[in-house]
C-alpha cells in the first residue's frame, strides 16, 4: 500500500477560493515542511519535487527565508539546509508537549521488555511524526529518530489514533484519504473501520507486516492535553516480537498508557460515545 503524502501545492490548490487563505505563505511553509530527518539537505531541483512548486519560486521563497534566518545554503554541495533558528518556531510546540519526558522511563522499561522500540507520536495529515523514542538496548540497528514520521493507515500508532479520535476527526482523515489515495480508498477504509472495532475491544489496535512486511507493533491512544491527541506505538522485528506474543505485549502498553494518562496533568480521552461509528 503506496500512501505516499500528496505536495503541499496540491493542498494549497484546495484554499485558492478562500480569500483569507494566503497561498504564498503556504507555499512557504510548504517548503520548509519538505524537509525531514530522512533529508536534511536538498537541492533546487529536490525541493521541487517534494512541494510540485516550480523552480523559479523555490527560487524566490528560499531566498526570502535565508534572509529571514530560517534556510541556508551551502555552497559546498549546492544544497539548502533548514537553519537553527527554525527551532524558534517549533519550541512552543514541544513545551506544550513538554511533560512527554514522564513517559521516557516507562517507556524505556516496556521496550527492555520487549525487545524493540516504543515510541509516542502526534497527527500530521495522513502520518504520525514521533515526538518520543526509546529503544531496547540491544537494538544495533539506527530507528527512527524524534521528528520522523509514519504513515497513519499501516501502523499501530496511527490506526490507534485514528480508532480514538473524535467522530469528525475520523471523517477528515477518511476524506483525505479519499481525495488523495483514490484507488486504494477502499482497502483503507476497511483496515481503518477495522481498527476502531479492535481498539473498542482491546484497547489497543496491532499491525503485522502492514508498515514493513517482518515488523510487527501494537499501538494505544493517550491524550498530552485536552486539545492532543497522541499514540504510543511498540514495535520490532517479527523474530524479537512475534504474533503470538502481541497481546501480552499490547496489554502491556495499556497499562504503560494508563500510568501516563493517570498523571495529573494528562488530558481525558474523548467520551466514549464521541469515538463510536464512523
Amino acid at each position: 500500500m503506496n500512501l505516499i503524502e500528496t505536495s503541499v501545492e496540491e493542498k494549497t490548490n484546495e484554499k485558492e477560493k478562500d480569500r483569507l487563505f494566503v497561498s504564498s505563505l503556504a507555499r512557504g511553509m510548504s517548503l520548509l515542511a519538505a524537509f525531514s530527518p530522512e533529508r536534511v539537505t536538498m537541492s533546487a531541483g529536490d525541493l521541487a519535487r517534494a512541494t510540485g512548486l516550480p523552480k523559479s519560486t523555490i527560487t524566490r521563497l528560499s531566498y526570502t527565508l535565508i534572509k529571514l534566518g530560517y534556510l541556508s545554503f551551502r555552497e559546498d554541495i549546492g544544497h539548502y539546509q533548514l537553519h537553527p533558528r527554525i527551532l524558534t518556531l517549533g519550541y512552543p510546540v514541544l513545551a506544550n508537549v513538554d511533560r512527554r519526558h514522564v513517559a521516557a522511563p516507562l517507556m524505556q522499561d516496556l521496550a527492555d521488555h520487549s525487545g524493540g522500540t516504543v515510541s509516542l507520536g502526534i497527527r500530521d495529515g495522513l502520518s504520525m511524526i514521533l515526538i518520543e523514542r526509546s529503544r531496547n538496548r540491544t537494538v544495533r540497528a539506527l530507528p527512527l529518530d524524534i521528528g520522523s514520521r509514519l504513515p497513519l493507515a499501516t501502523t499501530a500508532m496511527g490506526r490507534a489514533y485514528f480508532a480514538a479520535a473524535r467522530v469528525d476527526e475520523r471523517k477528515s482523515i477518511l476524506g483525505l484519504y479519499q481525495e488523495r489515495h483514490p484507488r486504494q480508498f477502499d482497502e483503507i477504509r476497511g483496515v481503518l473501520e477495522q481498527s476502531v472495532v479492535e481498539y473498542r475491544e482491546r484497547g489497543y489496535c496491532k499491525a503485522i507486516g502492514s508498515w514493513e512486511h517482518d515488523v510487527n507493533a501494537v499501538g494505544t491512544a493517550v491524550r498530552l492535553s485536552s486539545e492532543t491527541l497522541a499514540a504510543f506505538n511498540c514495535g520490532g522485528p517479527d523474530h524479537r516480537l512475534p504474533v503470538e506474543g502481541l497481546d501480552e505485549l499490547g496489554e502491556r502498553l495499556v497499562q504503560l498508557a494508563q500510568d501516563f494518562q493517570a498523571s495529573e496533568w494528562v488530558g481525558q480521552l474523548p467520551p466514549r460515545q464521541e469515538r463510536e461509528g464512523l
